[in-house]
């Protein structure tokens, strides 16, 4: 069957290039697929991760020659070494290769082989604009003294580093495992055309040594794809300061457009410590501030809240009020606090926290892969109490399969059919149903 082609190339004197839509595109659709990329496993996961694969393994096999590269199996191996070849001698000669930067791994492999360069498109892509920006100008010396570490002293052009690594700081996406926890970096570059967005009609995921562009949304023909180059849901102000730090652009899709021209933050909410109510504050981006809605007095607390400050907005969370779901800041810290609880094994106070989290992370970031993640973890919170009769394990269990649905709806809006991550939640999905079914007779 033939397969379709959903998007083609597009230059635009604004944005530059980009890539669009050939027709429409339904969402959950798989739009672009690729195993033609050049992945590292950082130093926390190496040990447990292949290096083609991205398997989770306990039984990984060292690279014969450099004794730092691991494999699941001999055909994995095989895959990678047509990218491994240029970097195992190097390796081989080294020690502590687990504590140099991935970055400078990648730019030094980039460095001792033209090839490579050419295989992968590097010199279309594009580079930061602001090279004597001091921020990344004090990581030259770091950079060069780094590759010579790789390659030999005498072989290393400092030009031709700084060049490669000003398009990989702009290039490189996270490398994800199953779970969606990050275990290293990727340069894909037929995925380096698509542009940003605050609200992305498309994310990126990773299956087996394959990585995948999915819809999220309905797509017209003609329309732009769009990815997230940050972690999302946040505020203007926080989208703004990351994308500028690390990307170096201003930010102009439609969200911020809209919310530039409203004047306001629809994604916080602020109690006025001078008229006590509660808005959605004027932003002044210039400045870098947030004012009252109401009676015009600036906010004391900045746009990223502190503790003192978010524990004054949780009081308001305990009675679910709007305000636990209309702040993005606090919806985000909320995140932050269930996963802290759960690894400290405090399920119900986690499951309280979680489910408030929920409501914010169902307004603004429903398809998103780590909101179905989230909440598949609350279901698990369900299913792990033991209810005091069977009367109350039947409504845990009945609690945890309406939760289930729901991160089964977010995770299958977004990545594709047999991930790890989705064959996992339908599993539990299917086991709790049968469990529940037990109980009921």
């Amino acid at each position: 069957m033939r397969r379709t082609c959903y998007t083609k190339q597009f230059i635009n004197d604004t944005i530059g290039d980009g890539i669009f839509a050939c027709e429409k595109i339904v969402k959950c659709t798989n739009v672009m697929k690729t195993d033609h990329f050049i992945s590292f496993i950082d130093k926390s996961s190496t040990k447990s991760y292949c290096n083609s694969c991205y398997s989770e393994s306990d039984n990984l096999k060292r690279c014969s020659v450099c004794k730092h590269v691991r494999y699941c199996s001999e055909k994995c191996q095989k895959k990678n070494w047509k990218i491994h070849k240029y970097e195992c001698p190097n390796l081989k000669e080294l020690t502590d290769v687990e504590f140099i930067p991935l970055l400078i791994r990648l730019t030094a492999l980039l460095h001792s082989s033209p090839e490579l360069r050419n295989a992968y498109g590097l010199n279309d892509m594009m580079k930061h604009t602001e090279m004597e920006n001091q921020k990344i100008s004090e990581y030259y010396m770091l950079l060069i003294n780094g590759v010579k570490e790789i390659v030999k002293a005498e072989n290393v052009d400092p030009s031709l580093c700084f060049n490669i690594y000003s398009k990989l700081i702009v290039n490189l996406f996270t490398l994800e495992d199953g779970q969606l926890r990050s275990i290293g970096c990727a340069l894909i570059p037929s995925f380096t055309k698509l542009n940003h967005s605050c609200s992305p009609n498309c994310v990126l995921s990773f299956k087996g040594g394959t990585a995948y562009i999915t819809a999220i949304k309905d797509i017209p023909k003609g329309a732009q794809l769009t990815i997230s180059y940050i972690s999302l849901p946040q505020s203007f102000l926080q989208r703004k300061a990351e994308l500028h730090q690390q990307f170096n652009f201003k930010c102009e899709c439609d969200m911020c457009t809209l919310q530039r021209k409203q004047g306001v933050d629809t994604m916080l909410m602020r109690q006025c410590s001078s008229c006590k109510e509660h808005c959605h504050p004027t932003v002044y981006e210039e400045k870098q501030e947030l004012y009252c809605t109401v009676c015009k007095s600036p906010f004391t607390s900045s746009p990223i809240l502190s503790d003192v400050a978010l524990k004054n907005m949780e009081r308001y969370d305990l009675n679910m009020t709007a305000v636990s779901h209309q702040d993005v800041v606090v919806v985000n810290h909320l995140v932050e606090q269930t996963e802290k609880l759960i690894v400290e094994g405090a399920w119900e106070p986690a499951l309280r926290t979680g489910l408030k989290a929920t409501v914010g992370l169902m307004e603004w970031a429903q398809d998103f892969p780590s909101t179905g993640l989230f909440i598949a973890k609350l279901a698990k919170l369900y299913g792990l109490q033991q209810g005091e009769s069977r009367s109350s394990s039947k409504d845990n269990l009945m609690k945890a399969l309406q939760l289930l649905d729901i991160a089964l709806r977010c995770l299958s809006a977004a990545l594709p059919r047999k991930h790890d991550l989705l064959c996992e939640v339908k599993q539990l999905y299917d086991s709790t149903l049968q469990e529940l079914a037990v109980l009921q007779k």
